[in-house]
């Protein structure tokens, strides 16, 4: 038997496996992130050269009602007013909210159920 077949029998330990498989899994969900707030970049971007400058439709402390379009890859729900993209931890798809915001970005917002 050469060293090669004598290295190709022995087994791994499982932990270095599995440590691997969340280091691969923690990449695949900030590569979604990254993905995900490309698209809505885009879409503002796409918004916002539309003609007239962007003006937010939300301020901060602001009560609103929002649908939940989608799920963003943390779970937050993902809302639209006037095209402004407004994530809602807690949410989910297909629902109604009277939501508060609570902070506005220049180019989404967070709010919270009330």
């Amino acid at each position: 038997m050469t060293e090669e077949d004598d290295f190709a029998g022995q087994e791994f330990e499982s932990n270095e496996t599995e440590e691997t498989t969340e280091d691969v899994e923690e990449v695949e969900d900030v590569e979604e992130d990254v993905e995900e707030t490309e698209e809505i970049e885009e879409e503002t971007v796409e918004e916002e050269s539309s003609g007239d400058d962007f003006d937010k439709p939300v301020s901060e402390g602001d009560t609103v009602e929002v649908e939940i379009e989608d799920l963003g890859s943390k779970g937050d729900g993902i809302a639209r007013v006037e095209g402004f993209v407004v994530f809602v931890p807690g949410a989910e798809v297909g629902e109604t909210y009277d939501v508060e915001v609570t902070s506005v970005g220049n180019k989404f917002a967070f709010a919270e159920i009330i």
